[in-house]
């Protein structure tokens, strides 16, 4: 490859090419740390998954490597963004800030899995969860800055603050894992990192929910609380009972004031690509539980793992959850 061709593929791919410099120096760090850490020292914090936690420097190699999946969304994300950031009616379709966000979200999930699979440290698994609700927040904050026409400088300060104030605390409870309340819901603990880990990562997904359910059955109140309601129920696992209860009393209260404080309606097509991507999350999910050790579909010598296809799941998802983002075409005030 000439000189004059890598520049211009630097000039119009810049995102693209430095997210991969990014990458290998990550890449390096990781061995030249991992060789006089963990790759030698006994296992920090086990992920609790099914397969068998190896010797070296990647401890759970298929539910590490699958974490790629993520890494090649972002980005093929970065890859089609348009070279000149010229202004669009639909930011997403621009090549800019917003894009960016959701492409960067969806490797530093693979990043994130990766070192907690990895490394089985505490700082991989607080990797692990900073990475998902860096992303998870993204369409929440997003879809309130086109709802309620935030300016770009407003979306930032909110969406990096609230990722800045959840990733100290998460990072924080994973090393110093209080008890809140000694017994809370069928006879469970109520710990410190299960504010992230449960509480504003369900917030998040429901929240999502019920914004999507706004838009797309126009702002009917029964949808946005129901839909929200029968995913939390549905899709959480071995949570207690009063978890779910303060979940749904607040989706309820934010479905709510979304209805009667609507802002703007977000005109998106949801097919096909919004439906490919909750079959893909809902599948994951199902798919998730068969991993977890001491399962009986469990089998932690095999290259096959269940935990790992959630991964590539999840993945697929993330990338027809961004088709349908770029959809958005116009705008309709209430």
């Amino acid at each position: 490859m000439s000189q004059m061709t890598f520049a211009r593929i630097y000039e119009e791919k810049r995102s693209f090419v430095l997210s991969l410099a990014v990458l290998v120096v990550l890449a390096i760090l990781y061995v030249v740390f991992g060789q006089s850490n963990w790759a030698e020292g006994p296992v920090e914090s086990a992920t609790r998954f099914c397969e068998k936690i190896s010797d070296g420097l990647i401890k759970e190699p298929v539910n590490a490597f699958s974490n790629f999946t993520y890494i090649i969304v972002g980005l093929v994300i970065l890859w089609n963004m348009p070279s000149k950031q010229e202004a669009a009616a639909n930011p997403m379709l621009e090549g800019g800030l917003y894009p960016t966000l959701f492409a960067v979200g969806s490797m530093y999930i693979g990043i994130g899995s990766f070192a907690m699979h990895g490394t089985n440290t505490n700082w991989g698994t607080s990797m692990d969860w900073t990475g998902m609700l860096f992303f998870i927040s993204f369409p929440v904050y997003y879809n309130l800055s086109r709802q309620f026409q935030w300016s770009d400088k407003l979306f930032m300060s909110v969406f990096f603050t609230m990722f800045f104030l959840t990733a100290v605390l998460d990072t924080y409870a994973s090393n110093n894992n209080h008890v809140l309340i000694e017994n809370f819901s069928d006879s469970k603990k109520l710990r410190l990192n299960q504010i992230t880990r449960d509480y504003m990562w369900s917030l998040y997904i429901g929240t999502w929910i019920i914004q999507e359910a706004k838009n797309l059955t126009q702002n009917r109140l029964v949808w946005m609380i129901a839909l929200p309601l029968v995913a939390c129920v549905t899709l959480s696992v071995g949570v207690p009972v009063m978890q779910i209860l303060i979940l749904c009393v607040m989706f309820v209260g934010i479905a709510m004031v979304l209805h009667f404080k609507p802002g703007q309606t977000l005109v998106r097509n949801p097919n096909p690509h919004l439906w490919y991507g909750v079959g893909c999350y809902v599948v994951g999910n199902i798919v998730w539980r068969f991993g977890r050790d001491g399962e009986a579909a469990c089998n932690p010598d095999t290259l096959f793992q269940y935990h790992a296809l959630w991964h590539v799941f999840t993945g697929l998802a993330v990338y027809f959850f961004y088709r349908y983002f770029i959809t958005e075409n116009n705008q309709k005030s209430h």
